[in-house]
């Protein structure tokens, strides 16, 4: 499929060597690539020969130091030379295939759309006033949700798996110039900018501790780590 070569699909990967197994599995079962890209900034082994077991043909970048996530991911970007991403991290299972044209016909379409979702919209943590206000949205191309109304800092960018156009990240490139995936998700609403998400939704999250923004250690997780070196 031609819209394919559009495309290059972006891995931010590390330390889940198992769910990103997953991931790639059940996502290149449905889509082949001839793009891809991955940059591990933890530099295991591990997920380091998933990812060539899996995409041969794939890109791998390990630096042998750690940039941080928001570094890693425009070095990975000044890397790409198609005109849209596919962004994806190494903890999500896919269970249908995204209508890739629909995706970027829509978003050619509309300038003020920054990405479409892949996530399933049941996935998310909405609470009962939350759901109520939820718009359904049809169009030529494909069925999207809106939910950037019912928050004042979120939806207007996440790194939940999506198709974006390079050019979004290009508005307000270096993504290091921000600390928190919020503060990118301020900068696009202050441009009027928003995301959505698919109406059918393609994949699920199967991670729960983020290597990219770990949870603080306790104070005996700390001293269990200076004993043992």
């Amino acid at each position: 499929m031609s819209h394919l070569q559009n495309i290059t699909l972006c891995l931010t990967i590390g330390k889940r060597p198992y769910e990103l197994r997953q991931t790639l599995e059940s996502l290149l079962s449905k889509l082949q690539f001839p793009n891809i890209i991955a940059i591990n900034d933890f530099g295991d082994e591990e997920s380091n020969n998933v990812f060539h077991e899996l995409c041969p043909h794939g890109k791998l970048i390990d630096l042998g130091y750690n940039l941080g996530h928001h570094k890693a991911i425009d070095y990975m970007y000044e890397r790409v030379e198609t005109p849209y991403v596919l962004h994806c991290e190494d903890d999500w299972v896919f269970d249908s295939t995204p209508n890739l044209e629909g995706i970027i016909n829509f978003l050619q379409s509309d300038q003020k759309i920054t990405m479409v979702c892949l996530r399933k919209i049941s996935d998310m943590e909405f609470s009962e006033i939350q759901n109520s206000l939820i718009i359904n949205r049809q169009s030529s191309f494909v069925d999207t949700v809106e939910v950037h109304h019912i928050h004042d800092q979120w939806y207007g960018y996440s790194f939940n798996p999506h198709i974006a156009s390079l050019d979004n990240w290009k508005k307000l490139k270096p993504f290091s110039q921000y600390k928190k995936e919020r503060h990118i998700s301020r900068s696009y609403r202050r441009l009027n900018c928003h995301l959505v998400y698919l109406q059918q939704g393609s994949c699920e999250h199967i991670g729960f501790n983020s290597v990219a923004n770990p949870e603080p250690l306790t104070w005996l997780h700390k001293l269990k780590n200076k004993i043992s070196g």
